[in-house]
């Protein structure tokens, strides 16, 4: 699929699903927040969901998380243009609690088309809820940040949420290391030797919950 392909599949898969009132959330929205950046970007970064800021402006990282993620891609020489970001809802959750089960399973169609569309070659899950759902794993963020896996020729990397930082500074260095170990991933092509090592690893460790896992999530 060509760019120009891209961006318009992109552009009609959008004006398909903003109307979306698949689940509770749609009544409670102020906008549905679809998603931003390149339709051809090389890695794409995934939340849990929209908070205040997001819901009011319909777009995706605007409030103090979203200045800190662009610091971060500002420091490997990139722009938020030139990447693709985006979360597992598409709306906000009331109070901004964490998401059930039955609203991940009904948005997560929309999130796998966008990267089924923009197929990037790196994808970067902020937080608990995009890296449990896109490794369809049990296993929490702590044990599975910073390292790398390889899902069906796709490397996927999961990170701590700008958000979690922002409360606890001290995981700030630990962030940056992250986002330089992104640029690497970017500057050789997504090619690392030992990303095949670790996704074995993942599923070997998982084999026995992971039956539950996609029961609870209904995951691919």
């Amino acid at each position: 699929m060509g760019d120009y392909d891209k961006r318009e599949k992109l552009k009609e898969f959008y004006l398909k699903i903003r109307g979306c009132q698949e689940c509770e959330l749609s009544r409670s929205r102020t906008k549905f927040v679809f998603g931003s950046g390149s339709a051809y970007a090389p890695v794409m970064f995934v939340g849990e969901a929209p908070g205040k800021n997001e819901d009011l402006q319909g777009l995706p990282f605007v409030g103090q998380a979203g200045k800190l993620l662009d610091e971060l891609l500002d420091s490997i020489g990139f722009d938020r243009s030139e990447v693709f970001i985006a979360n597992v809802l598409k709306c906000r959750p009331p109070g901004n609690r964490d998401p059930r089960i039955e609203e991940i399973n009904t948005c997560k169609s929309y999130l796998l088309e966008q990267i089924k569309i923009i197929d990037p070659k790196i994808i970067c899950t902020l937080g608990k809820i995009s890296t449990q759902l896109l490794l369809n794993t049990d296993k929490g963020i702590n044990t599975l940040r910073g390292k790398v896996f390889k899902v069906d020729s796709r490397i996927i990397m999961p990170i701590n949420h700008p958000a979690a930082v922002l409360y606890t500074p001290s995981r700030m260095e630990i962030l940056k290391q992250d986002f330089q170990k992104i640029k690497r991933l970017i500057d050789s092509d997504g090619e690392v030797p030992a990303c095949e090592e670790d996704i074995l690893n993942l599923e070997s460790e998982t084999t026995g919950d992971k039956q539950n896992k996609g029961e609870q999530l209904g995951l691919f």
